[in-house]
């Protein structure tokens, strides 16, 4: 982890907070540009596959060995996102700087079920004036990300936009929940990408239009994320517009 922004972090948030760190990683930690290659990403997703089945996380065992692709990579990007969320989120929000997270520049760990759990960036990065805020962050990380899936299965870019709304979203108010109210334009530029503010950075984001008002102030996604298609995955609940839609 890096030190400065992990003692950012409120314990509400504690299970990411060593989602970024500095430094090579061990011999398995793979080059995020090296999925681009069909078989690696083949690879990676039948681990995630695999580690369905073995982790007591579905109960689906051998039902979950060859489920739709799209849906697979929906839920394995949730783990990706979750991972990136909370430290990029930090270093913004409470150190006003962005991390240098460009989508190429990184290296990523799984764990033993194939989830990510880690990004690793090289040290000659670190203090590297990388493209500033939130947006920054969607252009030079979560666009490469979305288009990388969308080329390896086909999957539609809302629903990967929609998962990472929903988790900065989540982020961003635990932060600002328990840290106090952010300012400063680091913060803004996070409250508009989010939609929490009107302006010209809400109207150009994918995020904040991948979101719309739910229940009990909270902002639900506006297309599913395909979850609950896998045997034992609930859905996302009051986040989730397919179980909206069935309620009404």
């Amino acid at each position: 982890m890096i030190a400065e922004v992990a003692a950012q972090v409120p314990d509400s948030l504690a299970a990411y907070r060593g989602g970024v760190a500095a430094g090579p990683g061990g011999a398995q930690a793979l080059p995020l540009c090296a999925l681009r290659d069909p078989d690696l990403f083949d690879a990676t997703l039948s681990a995630f596959a695999a580690g369905l089945g073995q982790d007591g996380d579905t109960g689906c065992g051998s039902a979950c060995a060859a489920p739709d692709r799209r849906v697979l990579v929906s839920y394995w990007s949730q783990f990706y996102l979750a991972a990136l969320a909370t430290p990029a989120l930090t270093a913004l929000m409470r150190l006003g700087r962005p991390l240098p997270l460009a989508f190429d520049a990184l290296r990523l760990e799984l764990d033993a079920t194939g989830r990510p759990i880690r990004f690793l960036i090289p040290e000659a990065e670190i203090g590297c004036d990388p493209a500033p805020g939130l947006a920054g962050l969607v252009e030079a990380h979560l666009r490469p990300f979305v288009e990388l899936c969308q080329a390896r299965c086909g999957i539609a870019p809302r629903i990967l936009w929609g998962n990472a709304a929903v988790i900065l979203d989540y982020v961003a108010r635990e932060l600002d929940t328990a840290l106090g109210d952010g300012t400063g334009a680091a913060c803004d530029d996070v409250a508009s990408c989010l939609g929490w503010r009107a302006g010209p950075a809400c109207a150009r984001s994918p995020l904040s239009q991948a979101l719309c008002p739910g229940a009990a102030g909270c902002r639900r996604r506006r297309v599913c994320c395909l979850r609950h298609r896998l045997p034992g995955v609930p859905s996302c609940g009051a986040l989730c517009p397919a179980a909206c839609a069935a309620q009404n």
